[in-house]
């Protein structure tokens, strides 16, 4: 009994939803959402037989708006295969076992039991999926529309590579223009130590004094012969 209240109550869309809000079985026992999808199949209403819902489901505008038929997924498939104006929206839910009931105790679930098990042993289920199926006279070869759940294409990271080429060409560019800069407007210059001015020292009256053998040598062996140096400019902080 409440739980009639509750589901009238519910799926009362005259209720604002201040009045809703203050529902203390908002979620119980059912989703609002699983409530408010089948106020709107009643609304719509239900269709008696398989192919009224095939005709309805034809019959819509467009694949957005109009009428979306949940049906067993075997079903479902089959007019799939068989009709390019139908297609499967999703996964399959609700996975359920088919089953054969017999009376319990009986001898016969053990039979089909072992009759079932060589079946698969033989292949013979996967013989006839594949007659039923793929190999159906009545399949048609239908074009398949772009399923977005396939993965990412190249059509749409194809904006990346062209960033990342634009980024190498600007450092190309960058790197070219310094080697430019630092070759022709800022080389370097090499000039002979000879040409430069030479220091004003002052004269110190010191006591002279006499090198030793080596050090005379060694002093000797660094004036002779002509040296070059390097001048750069002092770097600016």
């Amino acid at each position: 009994m409440s739980r009639r209240i509750w589901k009238d109550m519910s799926l009362n869309d005259s209720l604002s939803e201040v009045e809703r809000a203050k529902l203390a079985v908002w979620d119980y026992p059912v989703s609002d959402k699983y409530t408010k999808m089948w106020q709107a199949m009643k609304e719509a209403g239900l269709p008696n037989s398989l192919e009224e819902a095939v005709k309805k489901v034809k019959d819509s505008k467009s694949s957005s708006e109009g009428f979306a038929f949940l049906g067993d997924a075997t079903d479902i498939r089959y007019l799939e295969i068989t009709n390019c104006d139908l297609t499967i929206v999703g996964e399959e839910f609700s996975r359920k076992p088919y089953a054969i009931a017999v009376q319990q105790g009986s001898p016969l679930r053990d039979q089909f039991n072992t009759a079932i098990l060589q079946l698969l042993n033989r292949r013979e289920l996967e013989r006839l999926k594949e007659k039923w199926w793929n190999k159906n006279p009545e399949r048609q070869d239908c074009d398949k529309a772009d399923d977005q759940s396939d993965g990412i294409s190249i059509q749409n990271i194809g904006g990346v590579f062209i960033v990342i080429f634009v980024g190498i060409g600007l450092a190309c560019v960058t790197l070219a223009f310094e080697y430019w800069w630092y070759k022709y407007r800022k080389g370097s210059r090499i000039i002979d130590v000879r040409e430069a001015p030479q220091p004003h020292h002052h004269q110190h009256h010191q006591k002279p004094t006499f090198p030793k053998d080596g050090d005379f040598k060694r002093q000797k062996e660094e004036t002779v012969g002509k040296k070059m140096a390097s001048l750069y400019p002092r770097p600016r902080f």
